[in-house]
């Protein structure tokens, strides 16, 4: 089998799994074609396990979207003095109110989400806002050398429009819910019976809960990196455009997952790359056709 074909398999995986996070390997077997006697689940098993090992995927997560009474704020942090930058970072990193911190090179030293209020002595506050919920893209141009996917990128003409930024009613969650929530947040694909042991119920119970009451409140993010994960750089965007919409359905043309996070004026994508030559092109050129008003890169350092 080519490197293209083998390619291909993983990503027809990645997609069956998106449609069917917590699949069975009888599922996958038949959608990949795979039939032998004793070996059709085993090879499909074997298919899943290099999907994740070679990070070409990472495990589906559990996003829950924007409540009333249950939304996520983004803060844009700046040290005050440099020399306590490394104690800050630390103070952050074990911060149980912070629910994702990133340490920048930039304009900005960290970029962090919480459902709190937040306020650091030390630290400036240099812009804070709602971040709704989040949107990562599938990526269709897989296939392509990711420079040349990026010229693509660049030389579209998105469709004018800006996303809709929902914020739902009401979150009708129990201490229960958020607890089942907070065990498969990060991996949907957790065995029933492992969260049943952490919270303290029966493993019927836990499924019934997460059918009725979890996944109907919740968007599920896959990914895709062609090389792997670890073989890319992330950078981050933070942008205005009147093209949102569709500057978001043209990320699509690149081969890796983006990260898209729309804030209350702007959105932030992260986006893999194996070049920051490739992205500064990129963008300065939708700059220069009108596609983007204004855009921001930085450099994620670190992350928790």
């Amino acid at each position: 089998m080519s490197d293209l074909e083998n390619l291909q398999t993983y990503y027809s995986l990645y997609s069956t799994i998106r449609e069917r996070p917590r699949f069975q390997l009888k599922y996958i077997a038949k959608v990949l074609r795979i039939s032998g006697r004793g070996e059709t689940y085993s090879t499909a098993s074997n298919y899943v396990s290099k999907l994740y090992e070679k990070q070409i995927s990472l495990r589906p997560n559990l996003i829950l979207r924007t409540f009333e009474n249950c939304f996520t704020k983004a803060y844009f942090f700046n040290v005050e003095d440099s020399q306590n930058l490394t104690s800050m970072y630390l103070k952050l990193s074990n911060n149980p109110q912070l629910s994702y911190m990133l340490l920048l090179s930039g304009k900005y030293d960290f970029f962090v989400t919480s459902k709190y209020d937040l306020a650091f002595k030390g630290l400036t506050i240099k812009k804070k806002t709602t971040l709704f919920t989040p949107i990562y893209t599938i990526p269709l141009g897989w296939g392509k050398e990711t420079k040349d996917a990026f010229k693509t990128f660049a030389d579209s003409s998105p469709e004018k429009g800006k996303i809709e930024r929902k914020m739902e009613d009401w979150l009708p969650w129990d201490k229960i819910h958020f607890e089942i929530f907070e065990n498969l947040k990060n991996n949907v694909q957790l065995p029933f019976s492992r969260v049943a042991k952490a919270v303290n119920l029966s493993q019927t119970t836990v499924k019934k809960y997460f059918d009725r009451y979890i996944l109907p409140y919740c968007d599920i993010a896959h990914y895709f990196f062609p090389k792997g994960y670890q073989n890319y750089r992330q950078s981050l965007i933070v942008l205005k455009s009147k093209y949102e919409r569709g500057l978001i359905d043209s990320l699509s043309r690149l081969p890796c997952t983006t990260y898209v996070f729309p804030l209350e004026k702007e959105i932030i994508l992260g986006v893999f790359h194996e070049g920051v030559n490739d992205l500064m092109f990129t963008f300065k050129k939708l700059e220069e056709k009108g596609v983007v008003d204004r855009h921001l890169l930085l450099v994620p350092l670190s992350w928790e």
